[in-house]
């Protein structure tokens, strides 16, 4: 079982000012946040949970062209001279960048094999690695533009952007690590679970209390689940090194 607290006070000059100038409640206000960070580290929980135990398979790729890795043990792969045989590249940045497509798709395919119940249908991955997803053939958006057609909206953490090759859902998370992609498989029904949540106890948000050293308002939130990795052959990673190299 996991407990997750969080408590957040204010000033009462603060709250008035706000009530003033800008109409906001500050109680309102400041138990959406404590809401918020709350899912958000829950959230970072899972991820990581995921991240570390995924066991399908972890492969390794590189963002710099024509730098061919061993897909398993991430060590280079170059030829001994222009002459000698081995793996090489003559393509341009953006057919490199595809690789990355074919290094998921493995390790999709990986999770088929591995539980006969299907092949991965989504994907997470930090800002850098969504900057390659994104510059892809095969990446479609999933963004909502708000009436003067700009790009609407903002979530803290997660969230869905796009789909890739026609099959994954891509997750973009802000906080998720620069050089790690998570492949997953989520199926339709308990037999094929990889990964529960189970929160017992929803959200709890505490009646306002006056701290009785300075009578500053208190407001507390908190929530407990359970968590347990069912079946880590649901999951795979792909390592990418070279991050720095444009």
């Amino acid at each position: 079982a996991q407990t997750r607290k969080l408590r957040a006070r204010w000033s009462p000059e603060l709250a008035q000012d706000l009530n003033a100038y800008h109409s906001l409640d500050a109680e309102v206000e400041l138990t959406q946040i404590l809401s918020e960070q709350i899912a958000l580290e829950i959230d970072r929980e899972v991820l990581n949970d995921l991240l570390t135990q995924a066991s399908a398979a972890n492969y390794y790729w590189s963002r710099a062209p024509g730098k061919f890795l061993d897909k398993e043990t991430g060590l280079s792969s170059e030829r001994a001279s222009t002459l000698a045989g081995g793996p090489s590249f003559t393509g341009t940045v953006r057919e490199w960048y595809e690789t990355l497509v074919e290094t998921i798709i493995d390790v999709a395919n990986q999770i088929h094999r591995k539980t006969l119940r299907g092949s991965a249908n989504f994907v997470v991955v930090g800002p850098d690695v969504a900057t390659i997803l994104e510059a892809s053939v095969l990446y479609k958006p999933a963004y909502s533009l708000d009436g003067d057609g700009q790009v609407s909206g903002m979530v803290i953490g997660a969230e869905k952007v796009g789909t890739l090759s026609n099959r994954f859902t891509v997750y973009k998370d802000p906080y998720f690590p620069r050089n790690k992609v998570l492949v997953g498989y989520k199926g339709g029904s308990y037999l094929e679970t990889g990964y529960v949540y189970a929160p017992y106890v929803p959200l709890i948000v505490t009646p306002t209390i006056f701290a009785p050293e300075d009578f500053t308002p208190r407001k507390g939130v908190m929530t407990r689940y359970g968590k347990k990795m069912v079946r880590s052959d649901f999951y795979g990673t792909v390592t990418c090194a070279d991050m720095s190299v444009i």
